[in-house]
């Protein structure tokens, strides 16, 4: 098959996964505090022992259904110990934390310094004032002076663990996302930086986001992103995702990587509906979960583009599912609704990530255990569940597909 011989290559949603990348939480997640968790984006601060217990069961049920899990912390590490990369992704770290020159240069040449797995591990956990003084002693610069013994001088990245949202795999490139608010705006700058330098991406296309025209207002994050088939991409406009964004990145994708539709899929802009893969996600060709608070205030369009890359046609619809039979030429659509359908049971499993299943195989998914009602509609619709603790892991408002970015499936055998 064209795929097995990468090490990178996903055109599907729902194709048996064959490689993943994840991040185990870490220290990031112990700087969550009751004053820094909503400027963080966190609702709840997590009991971080057992968010990794959990996390890490999640990791082994993966490799156990032959999936290979790849980490991000270690990709990072390995792309650290070239000085040169070094130096340019610390100027760009330390450019955007707003420090004086004295301050940022002292911790620079600290930094440049230490094995690439400490430097990741700063990179991702954060420095505060009172560790930098601990390591620098005291300097003549005024933001160490002003600054509160707790305030971070390289701020803590404790959504890296959503592993789905700061970059997306398409086909043999990627999607680096240009996230919306300013706390996740370092973690696609890593991912990008991996993706360039690591040997194992080797040949990546970069879709959006490598170059500096791809800039802040055109934000969109890859929990907004669903590869429905090897020619079409779902795009959800939701509170991280603009239209803008939409079409820009469906003229890269059909030039870049040959995808000929996207439909943009337009959500409520509330946190509750983060992202598209919140409210909507596929669990086998052609069948998908969704929360059936949203079906009818839906937009949807299909964005359809010649191979270089014109628009060649907008076409509303009035329904998701007849949007999806005539786009991926399905004879019919099945939806399973988070909850059964019971309004009361589906917001519940709604908040509780209910509807963001992971498909590793056609009609085979991953999900939280919590979501009891839920896991059992989709038995009920033939759908084979692997259940996984989740209650500390999603405090931070996230499932298994938000935890998970696929680097490579099979391609899809179609039914």
């Amino acid at each position: 098959m064209e795929s097995e011989n990468r090490p990178f290559f996903v055109d599907s949603e729902v194709a048996r996964l064959k490689r993943v990348m994840l991040h185990r939480p870490g220290k990031e997640l112990e700087r969550l505090t009751i004053n820094n968790k909503d400027d963080l984006l966190f609702d709840d601060i997590l009991w971080v022992e057992e968010a990794q217990k959990e996390h890490d069961a999640f990791a082994e049920m993966l490799r156990d259904d032959g999936v290979e899990v790849v980490y991000f912390k270690n990709c990072l590490a390995q792309i650290l110990r070239d000085e040169e990369v070094r130096s340019a992704l610390l100027d760009e770290v330390l450019a955007l934390e707003a420090l004086d020159v004295p301050l940022s240069e002292a911790l620079k040449r600290f930094l440049m310094e230490m094995p690439g797995s400490d430097l990741a591990e700063i990179l991702i956990a954060g420095i505060t004032k009172k560790e930098t003084q601990a390591l620098l002693g005291d300097l003549n610069s005024l933001v160490l002076r002003v600054a509160d013994v707790n305030d971070f001088f390289i701020r803590p990245l404790p959504n890296l663990y959503f592993q789905r949202d700061p970059y997306v795999f398409i086909r043999d490139g990627v999607i680096i996302s240009v996230m919306t608010f300013s706390a996740r705006r370092r973690e696609p700058l890593y991912a990008r930086y991996i993706f360039e330098h690591h040997p194992y991406f080797k040949g990546i296309t970069m879709i959006f986001g490598g170059e500096t025209t791809d800039t802040y207002p055109y934000n969109i994050e890859g929990g907004d992103v669903l590869v429905l088939s090897e020619d079409t991409v779902a795009i959800g406009l939701s509170q991280r995702t603009s239209p803008g964004a939409a079409q820009i990145v469906g003229r890269r994708l059909a030039q870049r990587v040959g995808i000929k539709n996207v439909l943009a899929v337009d959500i409520p802009k509330a946190r509750a509906y983060m992202h598209l893969d919140t409210v909507f996600t596929m669990v086998d060709q052609d069948a998908f979960t969704i929360y059936p608070g949203i079906r009818n205030v839906l937009g949807v369009w299909k964005l359809t583009y010649d191979a270089g890359g014109n628009l060649a046609e907008i076409t509303r619809f009035d329904d998701l599912g007849e949007a999806l039979k005539r786009t991926l030429h399905l004879e019919n659509v099945r939806f399973i609704e988070t909850g059964g359908g019971d309004p009361v049971a589906a917001a519940r499993d709604q908040w509780n990530d209910g509807t963001n299943t992971l498909s590793i195989a056609p009609g085979k998914v991953v999900t939280y255990r919590r979501n009891v009602v839920s896991n059992q509609c989709l038995r009920e619709h033939g759908i084979k569940v692997l259940e996984i603790r989740g209650a500390e892991l999603g405090r931070g408002r996230g499932g298994p597909r938000c935890m998970s970015m696929p680097l490579l499936r099979e391609e899809l055998k179609k039914s």
